[in-house]
């Protein structure tokens, strides 16, 4: 079975594969808007060092170093499409060569502190798609590639039917060209960058494809942090219970749809179970008749299939703790 038909398998509300590039159905586009969001706040929002937005190189380092705020080191960060040769090895889509979103990190640092931070990048980002993956070593760093000024090393998903490079890091010895183009007397001799950059569009179909079991062994999930839907919602109702309390119980879910939303949690308004297997929904959140009683509500997490109990007051803290 081949990446194409992996895809085709989980459904085209995800993502499907053709020769114009990848086409996202509603949940990939939730999902690609995730990754990039997970990526961000990893990336840029958390990193140690300050992370300036650039669309354009030399204009930014130019204004950094202008307002003195180019002390080492720093990085600038780039969100663009990217047409290039990645995942050439990967059976049935040799000859596609379409643009894929990428999402990069450049960091400039000392040269004597460089080669140090391009291995270290290099294990942090490892290990970044394994928390974020079903299978955790299928995620592997490939063997250094040397050309020229640059040392590049990939960050692969392994599967049957090939490899998906989801990210590639790459030291760059020489970039005095890139601050030749800076209005600047300043001395950039010692300099030298380290940059990674992640495929957001190859990321997605790689972290699919890792959810998927073809043996069917598993129950196929993706991690709480990228699910389109993080919750969803279940009635356990009785034969004997009356219409009114099903009403009662339908403006319960109501209330926690919304308690949920209001804090930022993404729902999905359903009690349709194969809704909420199509769009993969991490935790659902059952009520009965005693829910109104006493405010206990029961929550399955999808991955481990365990189904805990806990008040509704908790609810926010619960999912938001997890997601």
């Amino acid at each position: 079975m081949n990446i194409t038909h992996i895809l085709k398998e989980l459904s085209t509300h995800f993502i499907s594969l053709t020769e114009r590039g990848l086409i996202y159905g509603p949940q990939g586009k939730m999902l690609l808007k995730n990754l990039e969001e997970h990526w961000f706040l990893h990336c840029v929002t958390m990193s140690r060092y300050n992370i300036f937005l650039s669309d354009e190189c030399s204009s930014t380092l130019n204004f950094i170093i202008k307002n003195a705020m180019d002390d080492i080191p720093f990085g600038l960060a780039t969100i663009k499409n990217l047409k290039n040769s990645w995942n050439h090895n990967v059976s049935n889509i040799q000859k596609l060569n379409f643009q894929h979103k990428t999402a990069s990190i450049t960091i400039f640092t000392n040269k004597s502190e460089a080669k140090d931070l391009f291995h270290k990048i290099q294990k942090e980002r490892k290990i970044w798609w394994r928390r974020l993956a079903q299978c955790p070593s299928r995620f592997k760093l490939t063997d250094t590639k040397k050309v020229k000024n640059l040392d590049s090393v990939d960050v692969e998903s392994q599967f049957p039917f090939g490899s998906i490079i989801v990210e590639r890091i790459t030291y760059h010895a020489d970039v005095q060209n890139l601050f030749s183009k800076v209005d600047s007397k300043k001395d950039f001799s010692d300099i030298q960058m380290v940059e990674h950059m992640i495929s957001l569009d190859w990321g997605c179909c790689a972290l699919l494809c890792d959810a998927f079991d073809m043996n069917k062994l598993t129950k196929m999930h993706i991690h709480s942090k990228l699910a389109p839907y993080k919750v969803a919602f279940h009635i356990t109702t009785l034969n004997n219970e009356d219409n009114t309390q099903n009403d009662d119980l339908h403006r319960f879910i109501l209330y926690l749809n919304n308690m949920l939303r209001t804090k930022g949690v993404n729902t999905i308004l359903t009690t349709s179970k194969e809704i909420i297997d199509t769009c993969l929904v991490p935790f659902t959140v059952s009520v009965d008749a005693t829910s109104l009683e006493n405010g206990i509500i029961h929550i399955k997490d999808r991955s481990t299939s365990l189904r805990e109990a806990i008040h509704v007051s908790d609810l926010v803290k619960y999912i938001t703790l997890r997601c």
